[in-house]
C-alpha cells in the first residue's frame, strides 16, 4: 500500500456589488467556521484562493481572520492562490486585462501575507488555451481545472491520479485536476465513504495525488451545510480521520506536489468549464433535451467525458443583456489601451472591477438574474469612464459603430453627463441609458424568458411537490424548493427584448390588464422592426414603413422619431406617425420604456388615464424619472418581474418596471399625428 497525496483547495468568493450583509454572514457562517477548525488540526495542509474583494473585506473588517491565516502560512501549512483580481471570466477580458488581475491579486498576496504566489484559480474554471501565456508572463506555474477538462481530451478518470503539463507557443503550465467524486462526496456524503476512497486509492501501487478544489461557501453558506458540517461536526471529523489514517493519505500544497512529483505527461485540453457549465450556457430549448440524454447515457459512464454541453461564451448569445455589459467593457478596455493607462491607476482599476463574472451568466450560479450585481458592474465601468472623461474628455456627440459586434452598426451617444445607445434594428430602442453622474444604467432591465428548469417547476407546482428552500440537499439534486408560492403566476415570457421607444399598435379593445402578461395582440409589425436611420443636426432621425392589421387588412404605415439628447440627463424623442394607406384608420398606439429602479413600489403597478406625464420618485437613487407628453395620453405601468432557480431555491425577482404612453387617434390618407416625448432625470 502507498501512500496519496490529498491536496484540499478551498475557493472564497463574493461578487462585486453583493450586499454587505452577505459578505458577513459568509464570513460567519462559513469562512471564520472553516479556518477555527482548520487551526485545531495543525498536521492538515491545505490551499485557499479568495477574491481581490473578499480579501479586501477581510482585511477591513476582520483582521484576525488575515491573523490566522498568517499564522498557518508562516507554519508551512498553508498556501495561498492568486487569480484575477476581481474574479473574471478570464478567457473573454482582454489578455492585458488578464495580466493585470493577475498581477493585482499576486502582489495584494505579497504585500499582505509576505508570500509569493505559484498558482492561479480560473473562474469557473472555463477553461481556453490562449490563457497559458497570460498566466506564465504574470509569473504563475500551476492552475486547477476539472477532471472533466482532462477527461474531454481522452484520458480516463484512473489516469488523474496526478498533474500534467500543457503548453502555448512553447509556454508551459503546470494543471492539477479536481475529483468531481470528491467535490460530490465532499462535505456531502459521510466521512467513511470519503476514507473509503481514499484507502481504495492507496492500495494502488504508485504515487497517487488527488485534488478537491471547490467553494468555500459549501461548508457552512449553502442551505443546511452550517448545521451539517460545523454544528454535526462533519468538517472536525473528517480532518480528525484524516489524521488518524496518516499512513493512507497526506494532506499537501500544490507547490509541495510539483516539487515532490513528477507530472504525469504533456496534455492539451479543450475549451471547457465544469460539466453544469455546459448545460447552463446551451440556449433554454434544448436544455431539456441535453438533460434527458445526459440521463439516457447515466449508466455507461465511459461516455460521460464526451458528452458537452456549450461553453461559456455562448452566454454572450444567450443574453443580449450579458454581451450588452461585456462589449461596454470591451470598448472601455479599448479606449485605455489607446491611451496606455496604467495598470495600477484607478481607472484600470474600476474597468477590471467591472468584469468580475458573475452577473454575466446565468445557471444554478452565476448572477445574471440579480439586479444589484448587473448594476454593480455598470457602476464600475461607468466610474471607469467617468475618470477617462475627466482626463481626456468626451465627444458629446453621435457615433456610428458596431458596438455588439453583430455586424451591424448602432449610434451611441456618449457626453460627460449621460450615454444614449440605440440599436436602428431592434425597432429602433434605446438599450443603454447611463446617467454618469449616478454611475448608473437607467435601462439595465432583463427580459424575460423561457428557462429549461421552469418546466421542472411547473411540473413540481402542478404535483404539489414543493419544497421550503431551507431544507438541506447538495445542489447536485433534482429537488425543487421555493422562496415563496404562487410563482407559477410569473412565468411570463416576452416576445421582445426590454428595451426603450419600442412602438406598439395595440387592437383596439387591448387594455391595461394585457401588459404584464403579454397577452396583447401586436397589429403592427414595429417592435421587432428595422428603422432606417439618418443623423444631422437635429439629432438621430430612425423612420420604418410597415404595416398595421386593420379590419383584417394589412396597410401602411410610416413611423417616424427624431431622438434629441437633453443637455443634462435625458432624451426627446419627435413622433410623427402616417396612414399611408387609402383607409381612415383608428390607432391605439404606445410607446414602451422600460426603467431599472432600484426597488419596487406601488407606483410600478398603475393605470393613468388622460395626463401629460408621469413620475417615478428612486429614494434609494436620489433622483426623479419625468416621462412627459406634449398631448394628454393614458399611462400604464407595470413590474418586470422574473422566476429563476439559484443554489437556495427559485425565487421572483423584480427587474424594472414598463411604462407605455397610449394614444388613440384616427388618421385619414397622409394625415400625420404629431407628438412629443421627453424623458428627464431629475436630482
Amino acid at each position: 500500500m502507498k501512500k496519496i497525496k490529498f491536496v484540499l483547495g478551498i475557493h472564497n468568493h463574493q461578487p462585486i456589488g453583493n450586499f454587505k450583509w452577505v459578505f458577513e454572514k459568509g464570513y460567519k457562517v462559513a469562512y471564520k467556521p472553516f479556518i477555527d477548525v482548520m487551526s485545531k488540526h495543525k498536521s492538515i495542509k491545505w490551499n485557499l484562493h479568495s477574491s481581490g474583494m473578499l480579501w479586501e473585506f477581510m482585511v477591513q473588517s476582520h483582521p484576525p481572520y488575515i491573523k490566522a491565516l498568517k499564522k498557518m502560512i508562516s507554519s508551512g501549512r498553508l498556501e495561498l492562490i492568486s487569480g484575477g483580481y476581481y474574479e473574471p471570466i478570464l478567457s473573454v477580458i482582454p489578455s492585458a486585462d488578464r495580466a493585470g488581475q493577475i498581477k493585482q491579486l499576486s502582489k495584494f498576496i505579497e504585500d499582505t501575507f509576505g508570500c509569493k504566489p505559484q498558482g492561479a484559480w480560473v473562474a469557473e474554471r472555463v477553461w481556453e488555451p490562449s490563457i497559458v501565456k497570460d498566466f506564465t508572463n504574470a509569473g504563475i506555474k500551476y492552475t486547477i481545472l476539472d477532471d472533466v477538462h482532462f477527461m474531454a481530451s481522452g484520458l480516463k478518470e484512473n489516469d488523474l491520479k496526478g498533474y500534467y503539463v500543457t503548453e502555448d507557443e512553447g509556454t508551459s503550465l503546470s494543471v492539477f485536476p479536481i475529483s468531481q467524486r470528491l467535490r460530490y462526496l465532499i462535505p456531502f456524503r459521510d466521512v467513511s465513504v470519503c476514507m473509503e476512497y481514499f484507502k481504495q486509492l492507496a492500495n494502488e501501487d504508485k504515487d497517487i495525488v488527488v485534488v478537491m478544489a471547490d467553494d468555500g461557501e459549501k461548508f457552512g453558506m449553502w442551505p443546511g451545510t452550517n448545521k451539517h458540517v460545523y454544528e454535526n461536526k462533519w468538517l472536525d471529523t473528517f480532518l480528525t480521520a484524516l489524521e488518524e489514517n496518516s499512513d493512507v493519505v497526506e494532506t499537501a500544497t500544490f507547490s509541495e506536489v510539483l516539487n515532490t512529483v513528477k507530472p504525469q505527461g504533456r496534455i492539451y485540453l479543450q475549451t471547457n468549464s465544469y460539466f453544469e457549465m455546459g448545460e447552463w450556457s446551451l440556449p433554454s430549448s434544448v436544455q431539456n433535451d441535453f438533460d434527458r440524454f445526459v440521463k439516457q447515457n447515466e449508466f455507461t459512464p465511459e461516455f460521460k467525458p464526451f458528452i458537452r454541453g456549450g461553453f461559456w461564451r455562448n452566454f454572450l448569445s444567450k443574453y443580449d443583456e450579458v454581451n450588452n455589459m461585456h462589449k461596454k467593457m470591451i470598448r472601455l478596455s479599448r479606449k485605455f489601451q489607446d491611451k496606455k493607462i496604467d495598470t495600477s491607476s484607478d481607472m484600470k482599476k474600476e474597468l477590471y472591477a467591472g468584469q468580475c463574472n458573475c452577473a454575466y451568466w446565468h445557471g444554478v450560479f452565476g448572477g445574471l438574474y440579480l439586479p444589484h450585481l448587473r448594476n454593480a458592474i455598470y457602476e464600475h465601468l461607468l466610474k471607469a469612464e467617468n475618470l477617462y472623461n475627466g482626463k481626456f474628455g468626451s465627444e458629446n456627440s453621435w457615433i456610428k459603430t458596431d458596438f455588439d459586434c453583430d455586424s451591424v452598426d448602432e449610434f451611441l451617444y456618449e457626453s460627460k453627463n449621460q450615454n444614449i445607445y440605440v440599436d436602428a434594428e431592434r425597432g429602433g430602442s434605446i438599450f443603454e441609458f447611463d446617467i454618469l453622474g449616478k454611475n448608473y444604467n437607467l435601462s439595465n432591465v432583463l427580459t424575460r424568458r423561457y428557462e429549461s428548469y421552469h418546466k421542472k417547476l411547473r411540473e413540481a407546482i402542478e404535483n404539489n411537490n414543493v419544497a421550503d428552500s431551507k431544507e438541506f440537499t447538495s445542489i447536485h439534486t433534482d429537488a425543487v424548493k421555493v422562496k415563496e408560492f404562487g410563482l407559477e403566476n410569473h412565468l411570463v415570457y416576452d416576445w421582445y427584448g426590454k428595451t426603450s421607444l419600442l412602438d406598439h399598435f395595440f387592437g383596439n379593445d387591448t387594455g391595461y390588464d394585457s401588459l404584464y402578461g403579454v397577452k396583447f395582440k401586436e397589429e403592427g409589425d414595429f417592435v421587432l422592426g428595422i428603422y432606417d436611420s439618418k443623423l444631422d443636426k437635429n439629432g438621430l432621425t430612425l423612420s420604418r414603413c410597415g404595416h398595421v392589421w386593420y379590419n383584417d387588412k394589412h396597410l401602411p404605415v410610416e413611423v417616424t422619431k427624431i431622438i434629441k439628447p437633453l443637455k443634462f440627463d435625458g432624451y426627446e424623442v419627435e413622433y410623427k406617425i402616417k396612414n399611408l394607406s387609402d383607409v381612415v384608420m383608428n390607432f391605439k398606439f404606445g410607446v414602451e420604456q422600460v426603467f431599472a429602479f432600484s426597488e419596487k413600489t406601488a407606483a410600478d403597478t398603475a393605470e393613468i388615464k388622460n395626463k401629460k406625464d408621469w413620475k417615478r420618485k428612486d429614494k434609494n437613487l436620489k433622483f426623479d424619472t419625468v416621462v412627459s407628453s406634449s398631448v394628454n395620453c393614458d399611462w400604464w405601468v407595470c413590474p418586470i418581474e422574473t422566476v429563476s432557480a439559484s443554489d437556495s431555491g427559485y425565487e421572483k425577482t423584480y427587474q424594472g418596471t414598463t411604462v407605455v404612453a397610449v394614444y388613440e387617434f384616427t388618421l385619414d390618407k397622409d394625415k400625420e399625428f404629431c407628438f412629443k416625448i421627453k424623458t428627464r432625470i431629475v436630482d
